[in-house]
This record gives structure tokens, sequence and C-alpha cells, in this order.
């Protein structure tokens, strides 16, 4: 992906965003055209687990496999947090996924938090998810 800035001055437009931060940009080179627009099933911002800590992610970044099963799993574990890890597998699973973004997605008791992997890593994940 693209940085943002980037992409308006190089004339897309935001044609949508949603309540966790997420934004689409279309460029539209037939202007009579409709927007592209987000699915329904990512614009709750929720994950049906209501309970600690649920990642869902795909191989489609060689590191987020390790960092989930190693590193996620013991701050989780360290926090007693409990952790439940879905794997994407199938590009049907990925279009029906709860947020636009597949490679990683972290929800706390069933809110969206992050897509930073970073997360993760002990420092970042106290910072990011419990506030401290």
């Amino acid at each position: 992906m693209s940085d943002t800035k980037w992409l308006l001055i190089q004339g897309f437009e935001e044609v949508e965003r949603l309540q966790n931060g997420f934004s689409l940009l279309a460029l539209k080179t037939n202007t009579s055209a409709e927007n592209p627009c987000f699915k329904e099933c990512v614009k709750s911002g929720e994950c049906p687990e209501k309970k600690g800590l649920v990642v869902y992610y795909t191989n489609r970044c060689p590191f987020t496999e390790y960092y989930v099963h190693d590193s996620l799993v013991n701050v989780a574990d360290e926090r007693g947090l409990v952790l439940k890890l879905i794997k994407l597998g199938t590009r049907e699973e990925a279009q029906a996924f709860l947020t636009p973004a597949t490679i990683f997605s972290l929800f706390f008791n069933g809110k969206f938090i992050t897509t930073d992997l970073s997360v993760c890593i002990a420092g970042r994940f106290d910072k990011i998810v419990l506030g401290k």
C-alpha cells in the first residue's frame, strides 16, 4: 500500500471512511461510474468473539506467522489473556473478512484494535492494547 497523502496528490479521492480509520480511495477514469465501497462485513469494526484477543491473519507477509505464533502467544500468556488465532486460507475467506486488512488484524473483547504487526512485541502490546 502507498501513502494516502501521496495518492491524494495524484488525484485519488476518498470515497468512504470507516469508524476504525480505514479509508477507501479511488481514481476514477469514468466520472459517471459508481464509487467503489467497502463490503458490509467490514463496517462494524467488531468480531464475533467478545472475550480476550482474536487475531485473524494470512501468510501474505512472511513474518506474520512467526510473530503471531511465537511473540503474541507469549505476550498473551504472560498477561493471562485468552488468545484465539484464525488463519484465513482462501480468497473467499479474505473477501468475507471483518476488516479490509487481511495480513493481520487484532481484536480485543470483540473490538478492532490494529493491523500493526508490531503489537505482537510486549512493549508495543502494552501501549496499544492495554494503554500502559
